[in-house]
């Protein structure tokens, strides 16, 4: 028994003396809230509201272009059933902005308040209590290819030795970018130029992407990281082209193998062109031929513009569009003859019909050398009408004539020459010649 009764007062001193703990927590916790009803808070990087939103400065067209913190550190005090579970969320540490009017430079005062309405007192601030802040109006503006303030910067492309680069003809995609940032610096911006990376020696045509982007203020090159492009990869294509210099011909053409055109000489006022071509068949052409011309219309004196062909195989890039050909003909001379009746034959005719020429008399202006011409005389030619050369049906019609001097290759008639002929039927000729026979 009296074991019992120890055991039962032990139970009852624990028992006390656990509940005097409590009475004890619940008396210290019911007296510091009562005594202790303030708190200290520290919240730590808390972010600044740079919202310009309803002031002066925004109503002026102003922006936030640089600062020197974006976060600081934030003590208060406050009731502790108000604050004492605050978090960043629960403050706003916003600027005093109402001495802002124009762009600058400013220090602004830091004002912290509650965004549940509570009081907040012995505010401090972390590292300051203002923000060094620039402001300026932002501004854009675009750059463009076609306005010429896009560009591709050449200066580490080259073509190869015999290739050419056109810098007219780079393409840069896409052809504009648009940069933005405060207008102070916007304005000193005049141009943007994309490169690539290291040194290229073109021999072909080359399209590749490059994020190599210089922006310029004149020639100086201008670099702010206040100012931003909306596009910062370019795609650019470089057409790479053959060149090759042509040398320039003249064919002289001769109106009968009678007369030798090759006894003419003649210069140029151009000896060769450049050209440049992206197709390898440039490579098989070896001349250019600037056409022919007939020796009929050459005599002393004689001056020929000729235009320089065009081709689906090349581009003529010399700047020469036509060429002077001058004829090498010192001691060459002219001298009109005139041809009768009987120095005009019709040769090559066809059995079916009878050609009579009616012209009488054929003016002609030969050319030879002069001492070649001092021995000929008007007997020394001949006029021909070639008949192959028609379609005969009867009738009287203008035939062309050809003049030349028999054992006299290089000596030609000048000009063309017509001559009047009549053409019969064979049957309707002989028909008549016997109905004249019969009269006699």
């Amino acid at each position: 028994m009296a074991g019992k009764r120890v055991k039962s007062k032990r139970r009852e001193n624990i028992v006390i003396l656990i509940l005097s703990v409590i009475i004890a927590m619940v008396s210290w916790l019911i007296l510091s809230i009562t005594a202790f009803s303030d708190v200290s808070v520290t919240l730590r990087d808390v972010p600044i509201d740079f919202s310009l939103e309803g002031t002066y400065a925004d109503l002026s067209g102003l922006s936030v272009v640089d600062k020197d913190i974006e976060t600081v550190n934030v003590s208060f005090v406050g009731q502790r059933d108000s604050v004492g579970n605050y978090t960043n969320d629960d403050i706003r540490v916003s600027l005093d902005l109402n001495n802002v009017r124009t762009s600058g430079t400013y220090d602004i005062p830091i004002v912290v308040t509650s965004r549940n309405g509570d009081t907040l007192d012995n505010i401090e601030i972390a590292p300051q209590r203002t923000v060094h802040i620039e402001f300026d109006r932002y501004a854009s503006k675009t750059l463009s290819t076609e306005s010429g303030t896009l560009v591709f910067d050449m200066d580490n492309v080259s073509a190869a030795s015999g290739y050419v680069i056109d810098p007219e003809e780079i393409t840069i995609a896409p052809a504009e970018v648009t940069i933005s940032g405060p207008q102070d610096y916007i304005d000193q911006v005049t141009s943007c130029k994309v490169a690539f990376d290291g040194r290229l020696r073109l021999d072909e045509s080359v399209n590749n992407s490059t994020g190599k982007v210089t922006l310029l203020s004149g020639e100086a090159v201008f670099e702010n990281p206040k100012v931003t492009l909306d596009n910062d990869l370019f795609n650019v294509y470089i057409p790479v082209y053959r060149t090759k210099t042509l040398p320039l011909s003249v064919t002289v053409q001769s109106y009968s193998d009678k007369v030798d055109a090759s006894t003419v000489n003649y210069t140029l006022s151009e000896d060769s062109i450049t050209v440049r071509s992206q197709n390898a068949d440039i490579d098989k052409i070896s001349n250019v031929s600037l056409g022919i011309v007939d020796i009929r219309n050459i005599r002393p004196g004689s001056l020929f513009f000729v235009g320089i062909p065009l081709s689906s195989y090349y581009e003529n890039i010399s700047g020469i569009d036509s060429v002077q050909v001058i004829f090498d003909l010192e001691g060459y001379a002219t001298k009109n003859i005139t041809l009768k009746n009987s120095q005009i034959h019709a040769i090559n005719s066809s059995s079916d019909y009878a050609v009579t020429i009616q012209t009488d008399r054929l003016v002609v202006t030969v050319v030879g050398p002069e001492d070649v011409l001092e021995t000929l005389d008007a007997s020394s030619f001949v006029a021909e009408i070639d008949l192959m050369e028609y379609s005969i049906s009867p009738g009287q019609r203008y035939f062309t004539a050809t003049v030349y001097s028999p054992g006299h290759s290089d000596v030609w008639a000048y000009g063309g020459y017509q001559v009047y002929a009549q053409v019969d039927p064979v049957e309707q000729v002989d028909a008549l010649e016997n109905a004249e026979g019969a009269e006699e």
